[in-house]
């Protein structure tokens, strides 16, 4: 949800289009953390561009100190002009030439950034191709998306599956390989390098006849097939006993060698298990 893809909207449409996009994007930045990433998109009437506030990612050919001033200032403000400004002694051929400049003919432009209290300053040119001004509410919601893709599933299992008797351990597993995974995206124009680390917590809840019982394990990593480790818990009596686990992976990324950040939510999965317990019976052999 970009505030600056839509290049081509004409002066008359400008504003209630940019209101709605405001909206949207005001809704999204409450859910994602409140004022402290609140974004602000409204119509530029001078040039017919976006002007924002709030964290911003801006592209790669601007300045490394202003990049990093933008994406880590909650106040600042930004917009984004034509290439060439009506009070600048420019040549309408040489505006053209500017123009033309990006990859397919594609439209440069110029941003320019406020710090609190400030008047804006022009920090450079840049192509669609470079990046585009993303708010980072917008951008951590949608790598929140592509890490709730990609992570894996959860998927638990017990040994042995049947005949669990009293006092003899369980032996779970989370079903998945790793407690991290990484991955690259391409949003925005930018690249995205992600990785989620998890931690798992398993609930054997036991429900005998003496009452309810809890055995809780906090562990970092995901389990795996005996001999090799797992979750261990038994059982002190018969019953139709239940194991619940939950999974909760936590991310952060960078954008183009920026940061790292944190993604704002987690991905929690969950699953049960029933399992019957019985008893061990001993049967004794004549000598």
């Amino acid at each position: 949800m970009n505030p600056i893809r839509n290049r081509t909207l004409r002066r008359a449409p400008v504003r209630s289009t940019v209101l709605a996009l405001g909206t949207v994007l005001g809704a999204l930045a409450t859910l994602l953390g409140g004022s402290a990433s609140a974004v602000e998109v409204i119509g530029d009437d001078e040039h017919d561009r976006f002007v924002g506030s709030g964290a911003v990612f801006l592209p790669r050919t601007v300045s490394g100190e202003a990049r990093v001033t933008a994406v880590t200032c909650h106040g600042c403000r930004w917009k984004v002009t034509t290439p060439c400004l009506r009070d600048e002694q420019h040549s309408d051929a040489g505006c053209r030439g500017s123009v033309l400049g990006c990859p397919q003919g594609r439209e440069i432009g110029r941003v320019w950034l406020a710090r609190p209290g400030g008047d804006f300053e022009p920090v450079g040119l840049y192509c669609p191709t470079d990046g585009d001004v993303t708010a980072v509410a917008d951008m951590n919601a949608r790598v929140a998306g592509s890490m709730a893709r990609e992570v894996p599933d959860l998927a638990p299992a017990c040994a042995p599956e049947r005949g669990v008797v009293v006092g003899i351990d369980l032996h779970c597993r989370s079903g998945q390989d790793s407690p991290a995974v990484n991955w690259v995206d391409s949003i925005a124009g930018y690249t995205i390098e992600t990785t989620a680390r998890a931690n798992w917590q398993w609930s054997f809840q036991e429900h005998g006849i003496s009452g309810p019982r809890t055995w809780v394990h906090s562990v970092d990593f995901p389990g795996a097939d005996y001999p090799d480790a797992g979750i261990r818990q038994a059982f002190t009596s018969t019953g139709r006993h239940i194991v619940d686990v939950r999974a909760t992976w936590r991310g952060t990324y960078t954008v183009d060698g920026l940061g790292p950040f944190a993604v704002p939510q987690p991905v929690q999965q969950s699953a049960r298990l029933r399992v019957p317990v019985g008893s061990a019976l001993g049967v004794l052999h004549a000598g």
